[in-house]
């Protein structure tokens, strides 16, 4: 199955598009295939100016705050594994106290040189060509392991932020109410309360896609076809995950 995930507001639109760029700069870290680099550093210059865009630390933190009252609640009934409760209680409150801990603006990205540089370029359509950028095809072309370090350690100033989304996400994942639903001629409406994002999950035999739209009361999606020319869809049973 495919899944479609589609965030209900601005927040949840951060929290999506943060992940995005973290699974494109892990995947691309260990500089194993030829244009590794360069998908490194795309994505962590838009993380960079993502950041400078959003305050993402303080809803995390308040999100985070939250979810942890919510399972000390959890502690009040006898069948639920308790241990487990408070092991996953102390990693927020320890992720929290990090990311109080980050600075707002990473003052680090702005003093580098080498970086700044490299930024201006990866901003202009093909700007990272050798010869626009000499510096970066020296670098490319260093040992291995120097390029390894110099990408961790250049990334280690967002690690807190990044194991703080990732469980942020993966609980309220692992809290999303699945339903089977039909879209009727390829339409669907649907009501949500105090839900940050949907998830739609589709067999791949159905060569549709969603158009997904929505807020926080309310969505619509209709499946396009990528067979037909007029784009009209046919029934189409779906998964529902309310996030």
């Amino acid at each position: 199955m495919i899944t479609f995930e589609y965030p209900l507001n601005e927040k949840n639109r951060s929290y999506l598009r943060f992940e995005f760029l973290f699974l494109q700069i892990n995947s691309s870290i260990s500089f194993k295939q030829e244009n590794d680099s360069v998908a490194f550093f795309k994505a962590l210059f838009d993380l960079l100016e993502l950041t400078e865009r959003t305050d993402i630390r303080h809803d995390l933190i308040k999100d985070l705050e939250l979810l942890s009252e919510q399972m000390k609640g959890w502690l009040q009934h006898k069948d639920v594994n308790h241990t487990a409760i408070r092991e996953l209680i102390a990693d927020i409150d320890q992720l929290n106290n990090a990311l109080f801990s980050m600075p707002k603006h990473l003052r680090f990205y702005k003093s580098n040189r080498f970086l700044t540089s490299l930024k201006q370029r990866f901003s202009i359509p093909s700007g990272c060509c050798n010869f626009d950028l000499p510096q970066f095809h020296f670098w490319n072309e260093s040992d291995l392991g120097k390029r390894q370090e110099d990408a961790k350690k250049w990334f280690s100033h967002f690690t807190n932020l990044e194991q703080a989304l990732s469980l942020f996400l993966k609980i309220k994942r692992s809290q999303g109410i699945c339903t089977d639903q039909i879209a009727q001629a390829g339409f669907y409406q649907g009501e949500v309360e105090n839900s940050g994002f949907i998830a739609i999950k589709i067999e791949k035999k159905h060569a549709v896609y969603p158009m997904i739209s929505g807020h926080k009361d309310r969505f619509s999606l209709r499946f396009i076809s990528t067979t037909e020319a007029n784009d009209n869809a046919l029934n189409i049973p779906f998964k529902q995950i309310i996030c």
